[in-house]
């Protein structure tokens, strides 16, 4: 990158960026002065340039610089090189004057490489040309940093956008195309973080926003909805299978396909009990509208994962009277979907990880619970009963949903009735804490199972 400064006062180096009572100096100087004035451990030298691949298949070179900043934070920065000051790629991450500065570097690294890997604009015929190619915006948001025009004459700004500069006209245009939808607009000041000047989404930093984004809105049609960048449910399920897709073969993609589908039957069915305030009056008015799907049509992503719990441990299981591959594919489908929330960064990391979990555990258990239930309702049906059950007395005869308390080989204890006698295949695969709906009998002295409903994990 050929250098557009004077060379330091201190020791020549050809590119020396800040300058100091007038006085211009190099990073590796600018570092020294102010932990030689402040006592803070010297900074060391910013990796190496490194060259990475866009999403639009670029090969694009950054250089990296590790300075202090006039306000006492730490800054990591990382630049597109062999470019004219203000284009291509520009991405910035501060820390703590007490930061660990390898952890501030990994930090705009992560930020450098998702954004570089992801597209804000694709080509289109009626787009804006940059570069011999017209550009136009590839989903509903874009991001980028708004920048000097370059040129004195011109009051309006240009902006920068996957590495390209654009005049304001020419964003115009590809704004133009969304004629009729809304939109929001937030500018933040990259001082206040991660992800300013990225062109793209950054991590949050001391309560910080993330960088410039300019999102778009199409009309969910949703009532009393704040149209805001969040996605809807279906938006977000239907970008994962979109993922899933490209990587998966057919047979298995429809198995996910089913899945998702019950997910958002599950949601759309029993979600809205969740809802208090202006959400359940929203949701509440749709449905009462004929929007049966209101639910996943108004809701954020974060609510799928508040429901894991309710559609694989219950809907799943009572509702849809699933296969034994069914429920393992519950599980399977829930983690792979909790994993993509979480680095698509649309569900707290915690939460994602929590239902992670949860669907790791149903795609284990449910199968098992599923087996168990058929080995329990073969055993019961040989119980044999009085031609008249109602001669069995009451404390002899229980119906109840019921935890399993204790296992032993060939017996298992239902909450405190039991030793029940059951198939050995039957109380291996059975586990303490979970749950059987029952009918119990107490014949010649000793419980037998009945009848036998469904085993909850």
């Amino acid at each position: 990158m050929g250098s557009q400064f004077p060379p330091c006062a201190d020791c020549g180096d050809p590119d020396a960026r800040t300058s100091l009572s007038g006085t211009q100096v190099c990073d590796r100087c600018l570092n020294g002065r102010v932990s030689q004035r402040t006592g803070w451990s010297r900074l060391p030298d910013p990796p190496p340039d490194e060259v990475m691949r866009t999403a639009d298949d670029r090969e694009v070179r950054f250089c990296y610089r590790l300075t202090w900043a006039p306000s006492g934070v730490m800054s990591a920065e990382a630049e597109e090189a062999d470019q004219p000051p203000g284009d291509g790629f520009r991405f910035g991450v501060y820390g703590e004057h007490d930061a660990d500065p390898d952890a501030v570097l990994a930090q705009l690294r992560r930020v450098v490489h998702r954004e570089v890997g992801r597209a804000y604009l694709e080509p289109h015929a009626s787009g804006a040309e940059v570069g011999g190619t017209r550009w136009m915006i590839a989903g509903d948001d874009v991001a980028g940093r708004i920048d000097w025009s370059g040129d004195g004459s011109v009051r309006e700004p240009s902006v920068v956008i996957d590495g390209r500069r654009f005049d304001w006209d020419e964003f115009g245009r590809m704004v133009a195309s969304f004629e009729g939808w809304e939109f929001r607009m937030r500018l933040d000041d990259s001082s206040d973080g991660v992800g300013a000047g990225t062109g793209g989404e950054g991590e949050e930093h001391d309560g910080g926003e993330a960088g410039e984004v300019i999102a778009l809105f199409g009309g969910r049609g949703s009532a009393g909805r704040d149209t805001t960048a969040v996605p809807s449910i279906d938006e977000v399920l239907a970008g994962f299978l979109a993922v899933q897709r490209e990587r998966l073969a057919a047979s298995t993609y429809a198995r996910y396909d089913d899945i998702v589908d019950l997910l958002r039957h599950c949601l759309n069915g029993y979600g809205y009990q969740s809802l208090t305030g202006a959400e359940a009056q929203a949701w509440q008015e749709a449905f009462d509208a004929g929007d049966e799907e209101a639910f996943t049509r108004l809701c954020g992503p974060e609510r799928i994962v508040e429901h894991y719990g309710e559609f694989l441990g219950y809907f799943m299981v009572r509702k849809v009277a699933a296969s034994k591959q069914q429920l393992k594919d519950a599980g399977t489908v829930t983690k792979r979907l909790a994993r993509w929330l979480a680095e698509e960064g649309v569900v707290e990391t915690d939460a994602a990880e929590q239902a992670r979990d949860r669907a790791a555990d149903a795609g284990r258990e449910l199968p098992r619970a599923d087996e168990l239930g058929h080995h329990l309702f073969l055993h019961s049906q040989r119980t044999r009963l009085p031609e008249d059950p109602d001669d069995i007395p009451d404390q002899d005869w229980v119906e109840d949903h019921l935890p399993i308390t204790r296992i032993e080989d060939g017996r298992l204890w239902f909450d405190d009735i039991g030793p029940v006698e059951v198939p050995t295949a039957a109380s291996d695969l059975a586990e303490v804490g979970w749950h059987v709906t029952v009918v119990l009998a107490r014949l010649d002295g000793a419980w037998r199972l009945v009848q036998v409903g469904t085993v909850y994990p």
